[in-house]
């Protein structure tokens, strides 16, 4: 039998507050940034938390140089700017009694906290409410060192330089063509899942200024899977259609 489940709509968002000790002790946190992939991750779920539906996806010398991740999102709130990046903020939940009823990708406060340590990390942002965006540049531990004016209108831009610059370890994992070019097949595979379950969401992925994928908007999600899988795979699946009164289901 097949299982249907929706998302429910992300509400308006609430100022950033930080999450009480217990609740970060039983999220079990400290998240860890392994990947460029997982940079492109954090990054996209956070624009689709914030109303999103025009990603721009940008990597340089297959993201270890830059990843650039730009949206049309509500953007962050001035009150909320200055612990934007700082660990266990958020505004997603306040307790643990709210991961009963999470309507929203991210929660934990985490993501941009730990680029920050490993990464080189500004964010230029703007809500409909502000006279024009600006620029923040960050340290280790998510603290704004540097601020500016910035001309980009309302949506929020998150540049992410020299990954894994205090890791190299890390980095020498990805020393080969294969391993860096794998990378960028993950991260397009990602974004795939992305524009298929959100038909609403336009997308654009490249790599030092060549096109790698892109999609357009469309109206439901069965153009979605045709302008993601192409009209040749798509010509060869069968339709089906279920009804439920009750959708709510019991293990």
């Amino acid at each position: 039998m097949a299982r249907c489940c929706t998302r429910k709509p992300v509400p308006e968002s609430q100022n950033m507050k930080q999450l009480p000790a217990e609740t970060i002790r039983l999220l079990s946190s400290s998240q860890v940034i392994v990947s460029v992939v997982s940079v492109v991750k954090e990054l996209v779920e956070n624009s689709l938390d914030a109303n999103a539906t025009s990603i721009d996806v940008k990597l340089e010398n297959y993201g270890f140089e830059k990843i650039e991740v730009r949206d049309n999102g509500d953007g962050i709130k001035a009150i909320d700017v200055p612990v934007m990046a700082m660990k266990h903020y958020t505004s997603k939940i306040s307790s643990s009694e709210d991961l009963e009823s999470l309507s929203t990708y991210g929660f934990r406060g985490e993501a941009l906290g730990s680029i920050c340590s490993i990464s080189q990390v500004s964010v230029t942002t703007r809500t409909a409410a502000d006279d024009f965006s600006t620029q923040y540049n960050f340290d280790g531990s998510g603290h704004i060192i540097s601020q500016k004016p910035s001309h980009l209108g309302t949506g929020t831009t998150v540049t992410v330089q020299k990954l894994f610059k205090n890791l190299p370890v890390r980095k020498q994992f990805y020393s080969t063509d294969k391993k860096c070019k794998e990378e960028i097949k993950k991260a397009q595979k990602l974004l795939m899942a992305y524009g298929i379950i959100k038909p609403e969401l336009r997308i654009m992925f490249t790599h030092n200024k060549t096109t790698i994928w892109q999609k357009n908007r469309v109206l439901d999600h069965k153009m979605a899977f045709m302008e993601v899988v192409g009209p040749a795979i798509m010509k060869n699946m069968v339709p089906f259609q279920q009804h439920r009164e009750d959708l709510e289901l019991s293990f």
